[in-house]
């Protein structure tokens, strides 16, 4: 599994949108502070998917939004639609 590039961007938008503070982020979601911070500014480009799910529990978003699709992803998302 991998996370979308622009992750960090992505999750900070989301958490402006509910205009939220870094720090109620890390307090809500039990994520340190300085990991959300790292996440954002794209110092930690893939984390842990348990974080990003605390994360994404908070920000009532879908941590599979976050992930990478890949070939086989959409093959088997065809195969469905068939």
């Amino acid at each position: 599994m991998k996370w979308e590039e622009n992750l960090g961007k992505k999750i900070r938008e989301e958490r402006l949108s509910w205009g939220m503070s870094k720090r109620k982020l890390a307090k809500l979601s039990r994520v340190d502070k300085e990991m959300i911070e790292a996440i954002e500014n794209g110092k930690i480009k893939q984390p842990n998917f348990y974080v990003m799910l605390n994360i994404c529990e908070i920000l009532e978003s879908s941590v599979y939004f976050y992930i990478v699709k890949t070939k086989t992803d959409n093959h088997k998302e065809e195969k469905i639609k068939k």
